[in-house]
């Protein structure tokens, strides 16, 4: 991920003529677009995909000709399922050769603070210590961003297996194809209930912010949203800023 360290001030003006609210770009549109995409790639696959996890149920049949007949279901499915691939290869592709920063200086990847980040917020949720202090990615939105890559990996090969399962057969024992449609299918109804349940919470759900999270959709936060989410992120923004005010002096 690339990181932003520029800072936005709404042209808007209080009611007695003062500067508006301060916020800071968290993401590009670039990244916006990608995860406009993923969410609608992700939205088409879970309703096109859990009739079949769900044959039985009552409401199976009345999605299928929601979406047009099972034929019309299985399309649907096979070209969401295809965007989200090419989404990910995308994805990997720009930060990997276009993206300038360096891969080692990401500050997506997972390291020791994040390990000791969790367990002061199990303790905090006992009332046993501090709430931590997040830098640009806590180890919750960390979590999220690798899950969906352990997810999308696995959906995409036993999607193939299962699209192809002839040709899958000619290199792998049937009994291993039939384990794909199994992995595929559990593995799909648990993204979908981490992020209906989980992801929404800690993004829109959570008092903080409820009804709804509007970065997804900007790509900023408040000041106050800074202060709170990404105190550290915070602190070294203003730090730079002050340090450029004084050079510019």
């Amino acid at each position: 991920m690339a990181r932003q360290k520029l800072v936005e001030v709404s042209d808007s003006k209080a009611g007695d003529g003062t500067m508006g609210e301060i916020y800071f770009k968290r993401f590009t549109f670039n990244q916006l677009a990608q995860h406009w995409i993923m969410i609608g790639t992700f939205m088409l696959l879970v309703v096109s995909g859990m009739p079949l996890k769900f044959p039985d149920a009552w409401w199976s049949p009345v999605i299928i000709n929601f979406l047009g007949g099972f034929e019309m279901r299985t399309q649907i499915h096979h070209a969401a399922g295809v965007g989200m691939v090419l989404l990910g290869i995308y994805h990997v592709v720009y930060h990997v050769f276009v993206d300038k920063d360096s891969l080692l200086d990401r500050k997506v990847w997972p390291t020791l603070k994040d390990a000791k980040d969790f367990w002061q917020t199990i303790f905090y949720y006992l009332g046993k210590a501090e709430h931590p202090k997040f830098g640009r990615y806590s180890w919750k939105e960390k979590f999220d961003y690798w899950g969906a890559f352990w997810g999308m990996v696995m959906l995409c090969i036993t999607g193939l297996i299962m699209l192809f399962p002839f040709k899958a057969m000619e290199l792998i024992p049937y009994a291993y194809v039939h384990l794909a449609t199994i992995v595929h299918t559990d593995e799909a109804l648990l993204a979908t209930l981490f992020i209906f349940i989980v992801h929404w919470w800690n993004v829109h759900y959570s008092p903080e912010v409820f009804p709804m999270s509007k970065a997804w959709i900007t790509g900023t936060l408040s000041e106050e949203q800074m202060k709170h989410e990404h105190p550290l992120e915070y602190e070294e923004i203003m730090r730079q800023m002050q340090e450029r005010d004084e050079r510019l002096s």
